[in-house]
């Protein structure tokens, strides 16, 4: 992905080349018709221009729930920085969601800041105080990186420095904070509803770029299957190309 942004395609043509893309696909077969049109429909309304980054969470079940939201409001993938913690899943609580996104993990804060910040995104601060811009006055016309820190200290002095912004999630009763999951929750909904209306506006409905969009569109094929053996089989006869393992 590259910082200068591109004018999307209109909303027939993008559908049209990746639903013509599904319909080639040599795993089509093995699906229900439901089931390859749920493809092509969550696919569509993927958002590559919103993300998250989870700085040292230590709560397995707060990293899936995390996972499990993005997932479902359509974010193509998120970011765990895993210094000093390592990402762990719950199943029980993510359930399957780390099937359709992409978990980017990193060992390093200043290369992962660093590297959405050379692709255009504008890295945003999760934090309370003075100077933080309401959840709901964050600009949403670009690229837009939520990052959040760990469940008892928050983001680090060093990720506060290295991002561009702080935001809030301003609280109305007599609680101080809420948990991150939930935080994480509300701002990506607030952030993705009000991105997905300025799409909408050029006629679009998701902004994953066609190579990102077929090639997710393999990748989900594949998983929807859920067949090794028949996958092995095409790739050995040529039929689909070698994936590298996720």
């Amino acid at each position: 992905m590259h910082a200068a942004q591109r004018t999307p395609p209109g909303p027939d043509d993008r559908r049209g080349r990746l639903q013509a893309y599904v319909d080639a696909h040599p795993l089509l077969r093995e699906l229900t018709a439901r089931r390859a049109a749920r493809v092509v429909e969550v696919l569509e309304r993927r958002l590559r221009s919103v993300t998250l980054v989870m700085e040292n969470l230590s709560d397995p079940h707060n990293v899936s729930a995390v996972l499990r939201t993005a997932e479902g409001l359509g974010v193509s993938d998120i970011h765990v920085v895993e210094q000093p913690n390592k990402w762990e899943k719950n199943s029980q609580i993510a359930m399957g969601a780390d099937r359709w996104i992409e978990v980017v993990r990193h060992q390093g804060l200043a290369r992962c800041l660093g590297d959405l910040s050379a692709q255009g995104y504008a890295l945003w601060a999760a934090d309370v105080g003075p100077g933080c811009v309401p959840l709901d006055e964050l600009p949403v016309d670009g690229k837009v990186a939520l990052v959040f820190g760990s469940e008892h200290a928050g983001l680090s002095k060093r990720a506060l420095a290295l991002t561009d912004a702080r935001f809030t999630i301003p609280i109305t009763g007599f609680v101080e904070s809420f948990n991150v999951s939930v935080s994480a929750a509300l701002a990506l909904w607030d952030v993705t509803s009000r991105r997905r209306r300025l799409l909408a506006a050029s006629g679009v409905r998701g902004d994953l770029e066609d190579d990102a969009l077929f090639d997710r569109a393999d990748l989900y094929l594949r998983r929807a299957v859920r067949n090794a053996e028949l996958i092995h089989q095409l790739e050995e006869r040529g039929v689909l190309p070698r994936r590298a393992p996720a």
